[in-house]
C-alpha cells in the first residue's frame, strides 16, 4: 500500500512537470509510462484515465496556491492591504506554474475547462473579499466596486498570462492598477509593503 501511494506522488509529480511544459493534449498515458518506467498496466491500475491523473494533477497545483493564501484575522490597514497584494501576487504565481501552454491548452477542453472556470471563480472571490475589506477600512475611492474590480482585474490578468505574458509584468500591472483604486493618504501603506518585500513598485 505505502509503495503504491508513493508511486502515485512520483507519477502526479512528473505529470505535473509535463503538462506545465507542453501541454495535456498531446501527453499520452504511454508518454507517461515511459517517462517514468513503469508498465502501461501499472500505469492504467494506479490511474484508470488519463482525465483523472491530469485533473489531480490540476487540483495538487491549485491546492498548493490556497495554502499560501494569508489569514484574514486582523482588520487593520496594513494588514488589509498587504492581504490583497498578497492574494493576487498568489493568484499571479498560480497561473504562472501553470503557464500559457497549459492553460491555452485546456480551456478549450471540455474535460478540464469546468475545473479552471472554478478556480477562476474561486480566485476572484477571494481578491474580491480583499477588496471589500481594504474599502471597509476606507483604504479605497468612492467609485471602486470590488466586484467589478476583482472580475476585470482577474480576467485580464488569465489572458494576458494564455498571450504570454511574464509573472513581472503581471505582477508591475496589478500593483500599479489597484495602486491606482487606494485613497491618496492610504498609498504609504502599499509602499511600505512592496518596500519591505522588496518588490517592484
Amino acid at each position: 500500500m505505502k509503495r503504491s501511494e508513493t508511486a502515485r506522488r512520483q507519477i502526479v509529480d512528473y505529470v505535473r512537470q509535463e503538462i506545465c511544459l507542453h501541454g495535456v493534449s498531446k501527453l499520452t498515458m504511454d508518454d507517461i509510462a515511459r517517462g517514468m518506467r513503469v508498465s502501461k498496466r501499472t500505469l492504467y491500475q494506479l490511474f484508470p484515465q488519463k482525465t483523472c491523473l491530469i485533473r489531480l494533477c490540476l487540483s495538487d497545483i491549485a491546492n498548493e496556491a490556497r495554502g499560501k493564501l494569508p489569514g484574514r484575522g486582523d482588520r487593520s490597514v496594513a494588514a488589509c492591504t498587504k492581504m490583497l497584494f498578497r492574494t493576487v501576487d498568489e493568484y499571479v504565481a498560480l497561473l504562472h506554474t501553470y503557464g500559457s501552454t497549459l492553460l491555452s491548452d485546456i480551456m478549450p477542453d471540455a474535460d478540464y475547462r469546468s475545473f479552471i472556470e472554478c478556480e477562476k471563480v474561486f480566485w476572484r472571490r477571494q481578491v474580491f473579499e480583499a477588496l471589500t475589506q481594504c474599502r471597509d477600512c476606507d483604504c479605497l475611492l468612492a467609485f471602486v466596486d470590488p466586484e467589478r474590480v476583482a472580475g476585470s482585474l482577474f480576467d485580464t490578468l488569465f489572458e494576458q498570462c494564455r498571450q504570454g505574458a511574464s509573472r513581472t509584468e503581471q505582477r508591475l500591472m496589478s500593483y500599479v492598477l489597484l495602486r491606482g483604486f487606494f485613497k491618496l493618504d492610504k498609498i504609504g501603506y502599499i509602499d511600505q509593503l512592496l518596500d519591505a518585500d522588496k518588490l517592484p513598485v
